[in-house]
């Protein structure tokens, strides 16, 4: 792993890196105060109502049928309460939050490609990469969404695990977990980087962690009666009545997510690579992520831009190892080639090279958000709707006869039954089992599981 220094490097990653991480999201957030504001979307409306619910009585799971982890609920309740009920201050605090925790996460890839390289462009790039999905900065004013906590803790956790701290690494891996179900993906990551940096007792440490958050979670929801319901909603029911795919669709998803953006993959193929390959003992984690989450949005779950970003995180740092190592590649090429040029000058020109390509792909993804070909919505409908094998669905969200999320929000509603969001994911759930539209509580286990 090479080191170099701030003088040598010719500048700082993170003075570089906030600026550019700081304008997007500012342009963002200001774009949805003056245009949107205080349109809610669907998600961040469920999420940010069921905060507000759980502080009037009503217990996730039970009382809310949902497929999420519990700790977006727990975030959203937090603010409930700094609101005082108010349910447009519940929603400028969720905007504001998870802006905040998103350009935050950007940051945080930045510092861990920057611990992992010691290389400040190296850092840049990855941070400006997490910025080619216009979606992670456009997306997150609307307000609470489960994959941008996910994200940020996350990336926490490496960055805990590469400063030596196992058991807050394994505490936010936890907690990344406990935001959206594919956040557990950095469990093992993290344990694995303790054992080999550390051994046997930081690798417990980093278990400890985890257990110490997932046990209090645990405990909460079985005081709360909520814990069978817990694991049958936010386990049992996305693997079982998950959206149809075929992986010709999901590659294609992944083109439409990323966009012009698409240019750098083959960039971070070659970073797990060469990690692989060559800094095996001490990157394997990179590669390992990468091929753990790439298969999160090929075979289990990619319905829109936001479940690529724990993704995005692992191609950044791709992209990081291959920036790195053309920047030093360039540097020893000049030393052999003649003594007369500065191996600096030559690379700072690579960096300004790397930089202004990056930067290009950047800008170019909001034109994409725009105006991106007309089957990227085609694709999401489909897979909304996607019928289970075997027959049509025999009830459809509209069977529901509830308001939309939109008033259930504004209008401060507790809901007679437990059924309101009604998710496509929800409907294959209730087709499936002898579950009810009109339950009042969803606090069982199945009696019946179709599986098509």
């Amino acid at each position: 792993m090479a080191a170099r220094s701030r003088i040598e490097t010719g500048f700082d990653w993170l003075a570089v890196l906030g600026p550019c991480v700081a304008v997007p999201f500012a342009v963002g957030f200001a774009g949805y105060l003056l245009v949107e504001w205080p349109a809610i979307a669907t998600d961040p409306a469920f999420f940010q109502h069921t905060g507000w619910y759980v502080l009037e009585g009503g217990v996730p799971y039970v009382d809310v049928w949902d497929v999420n982890p519990p700790v977006p609920f727990g975030i959203a309740a937090v603010l409930s309460l700094l609101s005082g009920g108010n349910m447009l201050v519940l929603h400028g605090l969720g905007s504001t939050l998870t802006t905040l925790v998103a350009g935050s996460s950007v940051l945080l890839v930045g510092w861990v490609a920057y611990l992992v390289t010691g290389d400040d462009t190296a850092a840049v790039a990855a941070g400006l990469t997490m910025l080619v999905v216009p979606e992670l900065f456009l997306l997150s004013p609307e307000g609470i969404r489960a994959q941008f906590y996910s994200l940020f803790f996350g990336v926490l956790a490496l960055a805990m695990a590469l400063r030596d701290r196992p058991f807050l690494a394994g505490a936010a891996a936890a907690l990344s977990a406990g935001s959206w179900q594919s956040g557990v993906a950095f469990a093992p990551l993290i344990v694995g980087m303790a054992y080999q940096r550390s051994g046997w007792e930081d690798a417990l440490r980093a278990i400890a962690g985890g257990v110490v958050v997932t046990g209090a979670v645990a405990l909460v929801f079985a005081i709360a009666g909520a814990l069978v319901p817990m694991v049958v909603q936010a386990v049992i029911a996305p693997l079982s009545a998950g959206s149809p795919y075929t992986l010709a669709e999901r590659g294609y998803t992944i083109l439409l997510v990323f966009g012009y953006g698409s240019l750098l993959l083959p960039v971070a193929f070659y970073g797990w690579m060469h990690a692989a390959v060559r800094d095996v003992r001490t990157r394997w984690w990179v590669p390992a992520g990468g091929v753990i989450l790439g298969l999160q949005v090929l075979v289990v779950d990619l319905d829109g831009s936001t479940d690529a970003l724990l993704w995005l995180a692992f191609v950044a740092l791709g992209v990081a190892v291959a920036v790195e190592r053309a920047t030093v590649g360039q540097s020893v090429t000049t030393v052999r080639r003649s003594d007369d040029v500065s191996p600096t000058g030559r690379r700072r020109w690579t960096t300004v090279a790397a930089a202004a390509v990056i930067v290009l792909v950047v800008l170019s993804g909001p034109v994409w958000h725009v105006g991106s070909p007309t089957p990227k919505s085609t694709l999401r409908t489909l897979q909304q709707e996607a019928e289970p094998e075997g027959g049509t669905l025999p009830i459809t969200p509209d069977d529901g006869n509830v308001p939309s999320m939109q008033t259930i929000y504004w209008e401060q509603m507790t809901p007679e039954t437990c059924h309101y969001r009604l998710s496509w994911n929800e409907v294959r759930w209730i087709a499936m089992t002898d579950d009810r539209l009109d339950a009042q509580r969803c606090d069982g286990w199945p009696s019946r599981t179709d599986r098509g």
